[in-house]
């Protein structure tokens, strides 16, 4: 006989009573006989769930035993019920998560209180926690605002306001309804874009500008020649150079000026050797006043002339 419909394994650390409920639609829509369900039971149960009846059952052959024997077994190590004071303290810490919708908020407070038997305090308090455990603090203050407020008017109010809330964000993020107001609002957002590059651009033009001004002056002060200079820049703008007979600047910083005056510098190798001639004029030049000075006579003129040097030995010997 072949069975409609498959049946995963069972996962340890689920609940066993829905996975129980969920075989059981499988082997009603199957029409197993009951002699059946223990056999389908152990092979679609998987190896975790036999490892723990024989653990449960050490010296039981597990042919003896029947379905509902093992189901009730199982059940009862798998959903360990926490007792009346935790299951409390477990609905009374329950809080909406960051990402949580309402609704789901809602069904998993319910869900807690169905093992806290609260009697007919019951919708009071899932009001109360539905209350408590709300993230939206408006939400919240909505609620508050109700004068008399009931289980039923709570939970409609949490789930109508999300579904505005996602009615809305689908509106607003639809182009085509409002289109005119949309158009008119994108081009908004590229007029500020525009307005704010336009104004991004001209405050680096004018820094540009700045910068390509202060570099021309430093090239009209540093130029190759004083040709080059600018006529109506810089502090000697209306002065005429002395030297080349051109304005913008003085003689002082004039380049013909400079290159003019290069013939005159003196280098380390020539200054020895123009030193020393000119030493030797002086000595000479000095020399021959002392002699006329001392005697004017034509005699001593030989004696003089002896003493004069080199070169007045030169001149007696010609």
């Amino acid at each position: 006989m072949a069975l409609y419909g498959t049946i995963d394994p069972y996962v340890p650390g689920t609940s066993f009573s829905n996975y129980i409920e969920h075989i059981e639609y499988f082997f009603s829509s199957n029409n197993v006989p009951d002699e059946r369900k223990k056999d389908l039971f152990m092979t679609f149960a998987g190896m975790a769930t036999f490892e723990e009846l024989k653990l449960l059952y050490p010296s039981t052959d597990l042919k003896t035993l029947s379905y509902a024997e093992i189901t009730k077994k199982l059940k009862e190590r798998f959903d360990k019920v926490d007792n009346e004071l935790v299951s409390r303290y477990k609905f009374r810490c329950r809080k909406q998560g960051p990402s949580e919708s309402n609704e789901n908020f809602i069904l998993a407070v319910r869900l807690l209180a169905e093992s806290c038997d609260f009697g007919q305090f019951r919708d009071t308090a899932i009001r109360d926690q539905l209350l408590f455990g709300l993230s939206d603090r408006k939400l919240q203050k909505r609620l508050l605002s109700e004068d008399e407020l009931t289980l039923k008017t709570a939970e409609r109010i949490i789930k109508s306001s999300e579904i505005a809330v996602n009615q809305a964000d689908a509106i607003n993020e639809d182009p085509n309804i409002n289109s005119v107001k949309y158009r008119l609002g994108r081009r908004g957002e590229y007029s500020a874009q525009k307005i704010e590059y336009r104004g991004r651009e001209r405050s680096r033009g004018r820094a540009y500008r700045g910068f390509y001004d202060r570099y021309d002056r430093s090239r009209s002060r540093s130029g190759p020649s004083a040709g080059q200079r600018s006529s109506n820049r810089g502090r000697y703008a209306n002065f005429v150079c002395h030297f080349c007979k051109l304005r913008g600047h003085i003689q002082k910083h004039c380049y013909k000026y400079k290159d003019s005056q290069k013939g005159s510098v003196k280098f380390v190798g020539d200054v020895s050797k123009q030193d020393t001639a000119r030493d030797d004029v002086h000595d000479y030049f000095k020399r021959l006043q002392d002699d006329y000075s001392s005697d004017s006579d034509s005699s001593d003129s030989g004696r003089s002339k002896l003493s004069l040097g080199p070169q007045g030995a030169d001149k007696a010997s010609q």
